[in-house]
């Protein structure tokens, strides 16, 4: 039997300054960021094509390892839920994991907002506070992480918790009966420590240790926007979808249950 996941990620609906306490916090950066930088190189109109592909191909679940918006902004959240609701409105399994992006500050109307954002990306199910969970699948056991919090003006780091850390080591000692899928929006598995110091994932030993030593099968991430994946000869390891509005790709992840082998897909989408 083949089972298949579908993985996206980093979508980032555009910024705007929505009220004057934006112009004293660390929104003022992400709105330059997101309309300077990003302006021409992120296409959002990818995103509603890219739904309609994956809820095609009926798969046994998708996975949004965040950073659906820039600034953490009430309106930025009311844009991009819009996009989300097919596959929120199907029955198909669908995890949401927070990135640093949505997460982005402490002003508690944007902490509102982000709360509300996630209860309803995980049709009320969890808030940002519930991570970490884990769900059990017909064929998958999946952990959802949550590593995101406000960090200080120029870092994009994220935080396993301590919580976090003692749910993995739990989850390490039960009987194993079926692959294990973690999801969360940093890598796990950091290939540049040095380079990436400003948007790594600290205390991520734990995790990374599972998915070396075979308990975690599959971690998947985002934060990286280019597309890459980690994995050994039986496709295990560690994928980043990269972001889906910057280069146009989704993953496909085909998990053959006779070979216990994982296969990696890029699928490219058009535009509307």
């Amino acid at each position: 039997m083949i089972r298949k996941l579908i993985h996206f990620s980093d979508t980032h609906e555009a910024a705007a300054l929505e009220d004057w306490r934006a112009f004293f916090d660390k929104r003022i950066v992400g709105f330059l960021n997101s309309r300077v930088i990003r302006k021409t190189r992120y296409d959002r109109s990818r995103i509603a094509p890219a739904v309609a592909m994956m809820l095609a191909e009926k798969p046994d679940a998708i996975f949004f390892t965040g950073d659906a918006v820039s600034c953490g902004q009430p309106g930025e959240f009311a844009r991009a839920l819009p996009f989300f609701e097919p596959i929120l409105n199907s029955e198909i399994p669908f995890f949401y994991t927070p990135g640093n992006h949505d997460a982005y500050v402490k002003d508690p109307v944007c902490a509102e907002a982000f709360r509300n954002f996630t209860r309803t990306m995980t049709r009320g199910q969890a808030a940002p506070e519930d991570y970490p969970f884990a769900v059990d699948l017909e064929g998958f056991r999946v952990l959802l992480l949550n590593c995101a919090r406000p960090t200080a003006l120029v870092s994009s780091c994220g935080f396993l918790p301590e919580k976090a850390k003692a749910f993995l080591k739990k989850e390490a000692e039960r009987f194993k009966t079926k692959p294990v899928i973690c999801a969360g929006h940093f890598p796990i598995l950091e290939r540049m420590p040095v380079r990436r110091f400003r948007h790594r994932l600290y205390g991520a030993r734990v995790a990374s240790e599972m998915i070396l030593d075979g308990v975690i099968d599959l971690s998947l991430c985002g934060h990286v926007h280019k597309p890459y994946e980690v994995l050994d000869s039986t496709g295990r390891g560690e994928i980043s979808a990269g972001s889906l509005t910057k280069y146009g790709f989704y993953s496909r992840i085909l998990y053959d249950t006779e070979s216990g082998i994982f296969t990696l897909e890029r699928v490219p989408v058009g535009k509307e």
